[in-house]
Order: C-alpha cells, then sequence, then structure tokens
C-alpha cells in the first residue's frame, strides 16, 4: 500500500484553474459567439483536484464549475484544505491541526439588452489549533458575503450600475477555561455610479456609496461610512490626458471631508503607459480586511477612520511581445494608521499611530516560445516614517515563478521571501527572514485525467508568521486533476 502512495504522489502535479480566469475565459467566448445558436454557445467546464499528504494527513481539493450561454455565465468553485496537527523534521506541534473551506460562485446574465446582473457569493469558514497558547485553544471564523451589481445602458453614452450587498462575520477564540470570546459584524452596501461620454475626449464618472457595520457585542457603536465622487476625464492631446474632481465623505465618528482628485495620464504609446494620481480620503476602518486576513487575533471594532493623502506614480512598459514590466510608487500620509499590537492571550489586536509611508513595486513577465516558458517577478520595498514601530509588515518581500506549459507536462518551481518583521510595538525584536518555495509537477495520462504532485516549503525552512505560532515543515501533496 505505501509503494502505491508513493508511486501516485511521484505522479502528480497541477496549477488550479482561477475563479477570475475562468470567468473572463467564459465571458470572452461568449463575446466571441455572439450571434451564433444558443446550442452552439452553450458550454460546461468542471475542472477538479484532489490531492493527499499522508505525512500530517493533510488534504487539499478544489473543483472549478464553470457553465456558459449566450445571455448566462456562471462560476462555481470550491476549496478545502485540511491538516492535522503539522511539524517541523521529527517533532510534531500538538494543537496544529487546521482545516479552511471556501466556496464562491459568480456570474452575468443579459436580462434584456440594455440591463445586465451580476451576482457573486462567497461563504468561507475556517478552524485552527492555537499550540501551546494558555488562554485559548482554537481561533475560528465565518465569513458569509453577497453583492448584486446592476448594470444599466440607458444610451450609447451613458451607462450606469447599481449595486447592493450585505455580509456577516463571525470570530471566536475558544477558551481553555472560561467563556469564549465571540464577536461578529453584519455588514451592508449600497453604490451607484456610472459614466457619461460627452465626447471622444471628454467623460464624466461618478460615484455615490454608503456602508454600515452592526458590531457584537454591542458595546461598539454602530459604524456609518458616505462617499461620493464626481470625476472629469478629458484629453488635452491624444497622448495626454487629465482627470479631475473631488469627493465627499462622511463618517459618523468623524464628521465630513471635502477634498480634491487630480491625475495625470500619457497613454496611446506603443511601448509605455503612465499614470499620476493625487487624492485626499475619509478612510474608514474594515475589520473584515483588516482582521480576518490575519491568523490568532481577537478583534476590537471601536478604531477611528483615518484621513489619508494618497500619492501614486504607475507605469507600464511593453518592450515587445515577451517582456511586460509595471512599476508603482506610492506615498501616504496617515494620522490613523491600522497598526497590529500584541493583546491577552498573544493574540493581535489594533491601535492607530500616524504614519508616512513609501512604497515601491515592480513586476516583470517574461513570456518565451509561446507561452511555453513563462518567467514572473516580483519586488517591495516599503518604508515607514514613524515615531512608533509598525508591526508584521516587512520592509521587503520578492517573489517569483518558473513556468513550463508543455503538452503533457507542467511545471512550476516559485518563491516566496518575506523580510524580517517587528512583533510587538514594545519590543525590538523581529521575527526572522523566511524563504519559502513550492514545486509543482502535472503529467497528462488522458484526455481528461493528469497526475499531480505539490511540495510546499520545498526547502525545510523552520519559520513563524506569528510570533509563538509555528508553521510546518516540508509538505508533499499527491493525487489528480480531472478536466472535463
Amino acid at each position: 500500500m505505501r509503494v502505491c502512495i508513493g508511486i501516485a504522489c511521484i505522479l502528480i502535479f497541477l496549477t488550479p484553474l482561477t475563479a477570475q480566469s475562468t470567468m473572463n475565459g467564459s465571458l470572452n467566448h461568449v463575446e466571441e459567439n455572439e450571434g451564433e445558436t444558443e446550442k452552439e454557445t452553450e458550454n460546461i467546464n468542471v475542472d477538479m483536484q484532489v490531492v493527499y499528504g499522508r505525512q500530517y494527513n493533510n488534504i487539499l481539493s478544489t473543483m472549478n464549475l464553470s457553465h456558459e450561454k449566450e445571455d448566462f455565465v456562471y462560476l462555481l468553485s470550491s476549496s478545502f484544505k485540511r491538516s492535522h496537527d503539522f511539524g517541523y523534521n521529527k517533532r510534531v506541534f500538538e494543537n496544529t491541526s487546521f482545516y479552511e473551506n471556501n466556496l464562491g460562485f459568480t456570474g452575468s446574465a443579459n436580462v434584456t439588452e440594455n440591463w445586465k446582473i451580476i451576482p457573486d457569493v462567497e461563504i468561507d469558514n475556517n478552524s485552527r489549533g492555537m499550540f501551546d497558547n494558555d488562554l485559548y485553544s482554537r481561533e475560528e471564523m465565518d465569513k458569509a458575503k453577497l453583492t448584486i451589481k446592476n448594470i444599466f445602458k440607458f444610451t450609447s453614452s451613458f451607462e450606469g450600475y447599481l449595486t447592493a450587498g450585505g455580509a456577516s462575520y463571525v470570530h471566536r477564540l475558544r477558551s481553555r477555561d472560561d467563556d469564549d470570546d465571540r464577536s461578529k459584524v453584519n455588514y451592508v452596501s449600497l453604490e451607484t455610479g456610472g459614466e457619461l461620454i460627452w465626447s471622444a475626449s471628454n467623460r464624466i464618472r461618478f460615484i455615490g456609496s454608503m456602508t454600515q457595520n452592526d458590531y457584537s457585542p454591542h458595546t461598539y457603536e454602530r459604524d456609518r461610512f458616505w462617499n461620493s465622487e464626481l470625476i472629469d476625464d478629458f484629453n488635452i492631446t491624444r497622448n495626454f490626458g487629465v482627470s479631475v474632481g473631488g469627493n465627499c465623505d462622511y463618517n459618523n465618528d468623524d464628521g465630513w471631508l471635502l477634498s480634491p482628485i487630480v491625475a495625470f495620464s500619457l497613454k496611446g504609446y506603443k511601448y509605455i503607459s503612465v499614470v499620476c494620481l493625487y487624492r485626499y480620503d475619509l478612510v474608514p476602518f474594515k475589520p473584515e480586511e483588516f482582521y480576518l486576513t490575519r491568523k490568532f487575533i481577537n478583534p476590537a471594532y471601536d478604531l477611528p477612520p483615518a484621513r489619508v493623502h494618497h500619492g501614486e506614480f504607475k507605469a507600464d512598459l511593453r518592450l515587445n511581445s515577451i517582456i511586460k514590466i509595471r512599476g508603482s510608487f506610492t506615498a501616504t500620509k496617515n494620522n490613523n494608521f491600522y497598526n497590529y499590537t500584541v493583546v491577552e492571550g498573544n493574540v493581535l489586536g489594533a491601535e492607530t499611530i500616524p504614519v508616512k509611508s513609501y512604497i515601491t513595486r515592480g513586476d516583470a513577465n517574461v513570456v518565451l516560445y509561446k507561452t511555453i516558458l513563462v518567467f514572473i517577478f516580483s519586488y517591495e520595498y516599503s518604508y515607514y516614517d514613524t515615531e512608533s514601530t509598525v508591526t508584521y509588515r516587512p520592509e521587503q518581500s520578492f517573489s517569483n515563478a518558473i513556468k513550463f506549459n508543455g503538452e503533457s507536462w507542467k511545471i512550476e518551481w516559485s518563491n516566496k521571501y518575506i523580510d524580517q518583521v517587528y512583533a510587538d510595538t514594545d519590543r525590538e525584536r523581529r521575527l526572522s527572514e523566511v524563504l519559502i518555495g513550492y514545486f509543482d509537477i502535472q503529467r497528462k495520462m488522458l484526455d481528461s485525467f493528469y497526475a499531480y504532485v505539490r511540495i510546499e516549503n520545498l526547502y525545510n525552512n523552520e519559520y513563524y508568521f506569528r510570533d509563538g505560532y509555528p508553521e510546518p515543515g516540508i509538505i508533499v501533496l499527491g493525487g489528480l486533476r480531472i478536466i472535463i
């Protein structure tokens, strides 16, 4: 039996389709086949993978189901990842088991020639052990989100949209002794906007939105935010454009803000495009973005909104059909920067500090032999000018991937480097830098069946994303991918 499992693991690899890429492909397919019969445009695609790692009883499964017709396209996607207590080398870390479960649905339906509906549903839940934490045994998070966007084309030069949505975010810390710590956010949003094209060189865009957060426990007051923007885009010449406008923001914790929006752009050139932007915003605290993207937290929701000066420079350089380079530089001045801080139980809370930040990012893609060989590089450098200590944000990060896309074999080798980070605002101690490698190999066995092997933490490095909570050593997963 062990020999069979070993042979199966050696045979396997895959890079599963993402929801976005599959949806884009489906939408493009519908547009390309416009005017054909319904039978000719209808198409159903299924992409499934299941892989298993014996070492810690790891399971990873994903599924993408897309269905496209003349007036309706949808994508249903799901993923499930589970692990028993993991370890590093021969040591097993007790109470580190976890599971992550994600389900998503997105679609596009043409109700009439001038009315389109785009629904989007996302359901996530996860649970993970908290190692040797003295106060808490497990952390659990749940999220359910629904948005429905309606797009209306009133005339050939005027298009508008109306989006309504809601979400519920739940966080729980299972206590070892007393009652559990549980908090919940109920979120509702409403947004409308559109654009009016006056001429070939002039366009007006507008946005109006409202969001509201209700918290439990009710010791936190309801948070309400209003935003409206009006922007005029016009071309001075065929290659030089200007955007001028303003926004009006309101938050019940900080009142009103009227501010400008200014942008300049170079466009229409074969090899380069450039955008320069300045805006001043009142930015509300978004707990679902700040907290639920981190592990081992205890959310506090009474943080004030931030007033942010934001300047940005972006450039896209296309040397030829082979090399594409994208760069950006962002400078912000934030009076209430949301900073992680360690609270009771070695979990993360948050505080606000004034920060000036400067972030430089570069991305490069090199495509050879008609996408058979692809190189991807990304680098980011961040500098924070503040009297306090900014935690859990690296100064430098780097990632790269090399992909081989053959007819029968597909191979990907990728790496991610994260620089040292401060683990606490009260100490100079940092978490060490980390280099994490991944290796995937896929072999076509039959028309619709592929063998797949994935190796995570390829170099078997010991590392931590959170102080006091170890990450697993090298993991080998093997299984099958089915495409129908």
